[in-house]
């Protein structure tokens, strides 16, 4: 027992860049479009129908057990019916020995002939079947292409069908064949066996090797196949097509990176372009012939598409490659398509002809990605080489230059030309951080500049303010002190001169200037603007001096809110009136109690000062020059002054302050 022989990969050769190259590769080319004919032929599904008989149950497919390196063989006339018709196993003069796995190429006279008939070729296998095999048996062929299948076991007398997949020739190119033999039979039996091509007259067929054996070996290698050319291609189109779409969803974001556009268009692309490798194909022969169109036309789009992405990663732009590029598959897609006029009617044409202008097309990128290229840029050439060699494996697949036992490779590119595309995007977007980071650093320091100049600016704004605030506040010192305290100690001076006051009197004029001085220095005392805080200040100082004069201070002030403009301008002016209506009454009221009150209204605040002297007649008051003081300074505090008194009933004095500077008092 032996396993399988796997077809080498081809591999392209690569050449130096020249313009006198690529003119002869494209001419070449042309001359490949006009000159060649159909080299692949498909059956015709009108013209082959399903045996008669039923088919056996399939099996997925298996490891080789039996190798043969040449078979019997014979080729007689098909029936379309399913009749099996086949020389007997002993007529030496009917078979020939046939080497597999086999290439029959394509013979252009017979393959032109109109009435050209379905043929099947016979290949006949006598399989021994040793002691101690397992069974059940079963019989493998990894792929056929060009013909239909059929199976017939030899019973002693006659052929009879075991199997026929007549109805599976448009996916067996693709997918290996498992017929199920049943139970072994004892060792030393004889099993004959012949396995149907049935193909037009003249057409290119390709058979692998047949292989009988344990079923399950055979179904295990089987279905490593399967996995290798129905499930992995799928995975990785669905993979690059998922990363494709997250690209297109950040192109949205930014029109302008048309690399992520393109990322998106290949993988797109790329998805159509491998659905043949796993779907069924359609049954109509005009969408069969369109859906082979659509995917090998899509071949070349691929190529277009992943050529102007790599692009997109190099500084050095070439407008005339990018056009050439659109034209070229703009070309193709046209000339492939399957009318009967069409210069490229076969997939070994179009393959070649997109092998050779990639080949063309990825010298250019290497040159440019070796000569200043990105990292990047060199990885994805590297990543399309790679591809390029996987296209010509297949192309050599494809036209019999390598075994058809070997597996389409260029679905696979999707997991080379994937993680490329994600490491470019990736280093792209990599760079894009750090280049934030970078500017955002540099924004940082230069913000940490700005804030320290500014910074340093303003203290010394604050140096100045300070300095002008203290200038101001010693201006505003000595004008009240010369306004209040300075002028009663002038006037005082001058009545002790000319002996017109006596002792008392220079000792009241002396505690009225010391009063002046401690208002001017009850203002400075920093109080938040508080009104609650500077009365307080003020009936501790004048405590003593009321109680001395029997009078009982009704302390009834309650929280106020801060006045904001209350700074010490204003609350001296504040201290005055109110020191100035306790000073009256220390003087005139001959009163014993005083209540000191505040209240908070709508707009404004009230001190309110009663006391229970002899009060006077308002109406009959002169008016003096100290009640016409008081009024002048509520006025200009933005207040108002209001005093209410009548004889033998006392005296009430309401200083109302504004809430807010400029608010009616």
């Amino acid at each position: 027992m032996t396993e399988a022989g796997e077809g080498a990969a081809g591999r392209a050769a690569a050449v130096r860049w020249s313009k006198a190259l690529a003119a002869g590769l494209l001419g070449l080319a042309g001359l490949l479009v006009a000159g060649s004919a159909p080299a692949v032929h498909k059956l015709d599904p009108d013209t082959v129908t399903s045996a008669a008989q039923p088919a056996p149950v399939l099996y997925a497919a298996g490891l080789h057990a039996l190798r043969p390196h040449q078979l019997p063989a014979y080729r007689g006339p098909a029936d379309p019916g399913g009749v099996v018709q086949a020389p007997a196993p002993d007529d030496a003069n009917a078979w020939t020995p046939l080497a597999l796995p086999r290439h029959e190429t394509r013979d252009p006279l017979r393959a032109a002939a109109a009435d050209r008939p379905l043929v099947v070729d016979w290949l006949r296998i006598d399989h021994v079947v040793p002691a101690g095999e397992p069974g059940p048996l079963a019989l493998y062929l990894p792929r056929v292409v060009g013909s239909a299948v059929q199976v017939i076991a030899h019973d002693g007398s006659q052929w009879r069908l075991r199997w026929d997949g007549t109805d599976q020739w448009r996916e067996q190119w693709n997918r290996p064949i498992l017929v199920d033999l049943g139970p072994a039979p004892p060792p030393g039996s004889r099993l004959t066996l012949a396995v149907g091509l049935i193909h037009y007259d003249g057409a290119e067929t390709r058979v692998a090797r047949i292989w009988i054996g344990p079923r399950a070996e055979l179904a295990e290698r089987a279905s490593q196949r399967h996995v290798l050319q129905q499930v992995a291609p799928p995975v990785g189109s669905l993979t690059f097509l998922s990363l494709g779409l997250f690209a297109l969803l950040f192109w949205l974001g930014r029109r302008r990176e048309q690399a992520y556009l393109l990322f998106f268009g290949s993988s797109l692309v790329w998805a159509l372009r491998n659905l043949h490798y796993y779907v069924d194909m359609p049954e109509d022969r005009v969408a069969y012939d369109w859906f082979w169109w659509m995917t090998n036309a899509s071949l070349s789009w691929v190529m277009v598409l992943v050529y102007l992405f790599a692009l997109r990663f190099d500084a050095r732009r070439a407008p005339w490659l990018e056009r050439g590029l659109l034209g070229f598959v703009a070309l193709m897609s046209v000339l492939a398509m399957p009318l009967e006029a069409s210069p490229v009617r076969t997939l070994v044409q179009l393959h070649l002809i997109n092998a050779l202008v990639g080949a063309v097309v990825l010298l250019r990128l290497s040159w440019m990605a070796w000569t200043g290229g990105s990292r990047e840029f060199r990885v994805i050439t590297a990543s399309l080489w790679l591809t390029e060699a996987f296209g010509v494996h297949d192309l050599l697949l494809v036209s019999g230059g390598v075994s058809p036992e070997s597996i389409y490779l260029l679905p696979y590119a999707s997991y080379v030309l994937f993680l490329a595309f994600l490491y470019a995007v990736q280093v792209r977007y990599s760079m894009a951080i750090r280049e934030v980071e970078r500017v955002n650093s540099g924004l940082e320091a230069r913000l940490a500049a700005r804030e320290e100049e500014l910074r340093a600016n303003h203290e010394r704004l604050r140096v100045v303010e300070r300095e002008q605030a203290l200038l101001l506040e010693r201006q505003r010192l000595m004008r009240d002190m010369h306004d209040g305290l300075g002028s009663t100690l002038m006037s005082s001076l001058v009545l002790v001169e000319q002996g017109r006051l006596d002792a008392p009197a220079v000792a009241d004029l002396l505690r009225e200037c010391v009063d002046d001085l401690r208002l001017v220095i009850d203002s400075l005392e920093p109080i938040g603007h508080d009104l609650v805080t500077l009365l307080a200040s003020l009936r501790h100082r004048l405590g003593r001096r009321l109680e001395s004069a029997g009078l009982d201070m009704q302390w009834e002030v309650q929280d106020l809110p801060p006045l904001p403009w209350l700074a010490p301008p204003d609350a001296l002016q504040v201290l005055r009136i109110v020191q100035e209506v306790l000073t009256n009454v220390l003087k005139h009221a001959q009163a014993s109690r005083i209540r000191l009150a505040t209240t908070l209204q709508d707009s404004t605040v009230q001190v309110l000062i009663e006391d229970d002297g002899v009060g006077f007649d308002t109406g009959r008051a002169p008016s003096g020059r100290g009640l016409r003081h008081l009024v002048q300074r509520a006025t200009r505090l933005g207040g108002a002054l209001q005093v209410d008194s009548r004889p033998g009933q006392g005296t009430r004095v309401a200083l109302d302050l504004p809430l807010q500077r400029g608010m009616p008092a």
